[in-house]
This record gives C-alpha cells, sequence and structure tokens, in this order.
C-alpha cells in the first residue's frame, strides 16, 4: 500500500500541513522551528521580551520555566511524547532544571507502534492549544472552522515522527499546559467511520520570574610606566 497524505482543509494562510505532518505553522505557535503571524501579550505576561523591568529602572527579571519529566500516552497503538529539549542537540533536558523556554522547544514525538496504517484526524484545523493559567490559548485567534472541517494524515507502520513546538513568546509567571489532539482510526476513512477519539496528550510547565544579577564593570586599572632611577654622579 502506497503512503498518501490528505489534507481535507486549509483552514487559513497560517496554517498549513506539510509533507504529511512533518511541519505545520499558526499564528503564535510553531512545529519545526518557525512561526508566522502578530505575536501578542500573553495574560500575566510582559510587553518587554527580553528583560522585564519591576519599573524602578534598576531590577530586570526574566521568565525561566521548572523543565517538567516528559509526558507519554498511547491511543489506538499511537504512542505520544511530549518532552523539552536542547535546542541545538535535541536531547532531552533533564526535569526540575530551571531553563528559558526560548532556548528550551518542546519535542512532540507520533510514534505508530503498529505494523497497519493508522489514519490520524485532527479535528477542527486545530492540533494543539494552551491553557495558560486560568485561560485557555488556541493558536490563532483567526483560525475558525466548521464541525465537518477537518484534516488527515497517515502513518505508516512503526512511522515516528517529531514536531517542535515554539514557546518562546510565553512571558508569564502562570503555567503553561499544552495540550495535542489527534483521533485514529486503522480502517480508509469514509464518512461513517468511527473514529478513536484520544484524550488530549497534554504536559504542564511551571513558569518562574527570575531576577537578573547586575553586573557591575570594574574599573580600568591605570598603570603608571616604571623609569630607572638615574646612577649617582
Amino acid at each position: 500500500m502506497k503512503r498518501f497524505c490528505l489534507s481535507l482543509l486549509l483552514c487559513s494562510a497560517t496554517i498549513s500541513l506539510i509533507g504529511c505532518g512533518e511541519n505545520f505553522l499558526a499564528a503564535n505557535v510553531s512545529l519545526g522551528g518557525s512561526g508566522s503571524g502578530t505575536q501578542k501579550p500573553v495574560p500575566g505576561g510582559n510587553d518587554n521580551s527580553s528583560n522585564p523591568s519591576t519599573g524602578d529602572g534598576d531590577e530586570h527579571y526574566e521568565y525561566v520555566a521548572k523543565i517538567p519529566a516528559e509526558t507519554e500516552s498511547t491511543c489506538s497503538g499511537v504512542q505520544r511524547r511530549m518532552r523539552f529539549i536542547y535546542a541545538d542537540n535535541k536531547q532531552p533536558i533533564p526535569p526540575e532544571t530551571i531553563r528559558s523556554l526560548a532556548i528550551s522547544p518542546l519535542q512532540i514525538e507520533i510514534e505508530n507502534t503498529t505494523p497497519n496504517y493508522v489514519y490520524a484526524l485532527t479535528p477542527l484545523c486545530r492540533q494543539i492549544d494552551y491553557e495558560i493559567g486560568t485561560m485557555n490559548i488556541l493558536p490563532g485567534e483567526s483560525l475558525k472552522c466548521a464541525a465537518d472541517q477537518d484534516s488527515l494524515q497517515v502513518l505508516k507502520p512503526f512511522e515516528i515522527r517529531r514536531y517542535e513546538v515554539d514557546l518562546k513568546f510565553a512571558e508569564t509567571q502562570e503555567p503553561i499546559t499544552v495540550n495535542y489532539y489527534s483521533f485514529y482510526s486503522t480502517d480508509l476513512p469514509k464518512n461513517e467511520t468511527v473514529w478513536d477519539k484520544c484524550e488530549a496528550a497534554q504536559i504542564t510547565v511551571i513558569m518562574q520570574k527570575r531576577l537578573i544579577p547586575k553586573v557591575i564593570a570594574e574599573e580600568p586599572t591605570i598603570q603608571l610606566p616604571i623609569t630607572e632611577a638615574e646612577p649617582m654622579p
């Protein structure tokens, strides 16, 4: 059976399915390390994304994450793992590490553990969303789809796919939960196909505000030239 990829809907110019799920883009979210759309302040955050200040002009803070342990869930033979990784070498970050999310993308690993083709349905064109504190944040405010406008992909037997979610926009002290949605079926999709509606795979990261230490420049030391004493007459 040949591998194929179906796209039932391209909801907007800011979200797409590329290469049967190798990458998709949406405002304020990226898989694959890139993003599109205008960044907007996150509730509880600060517009100054680099060095938020207390307002006194002397103290500056940054928002950092307490990296959680990897989460894992399985549905219809599809294993979903979510972990934070180093941006440079893609290795998992040890739990309890305090680190900026700007250099710590979230990796979502999807593995078909079966010898069968598995069809993955993304409901309402939305594969992930966020919970920041008590608020639910969608990847893009302009993303609106009807109930019958979903997207469909196919996983080959034993195939593994890895996505990266960029969370550098999250300048907040509130905990952040990322939810990943997908339904699965081993039958060739038809109108009457019954999908296994899995619970969302999710991971929660605790955020902290940390004082940036002041760097006091040392005054340069002035060295006087050394002169030799004149010999006595």
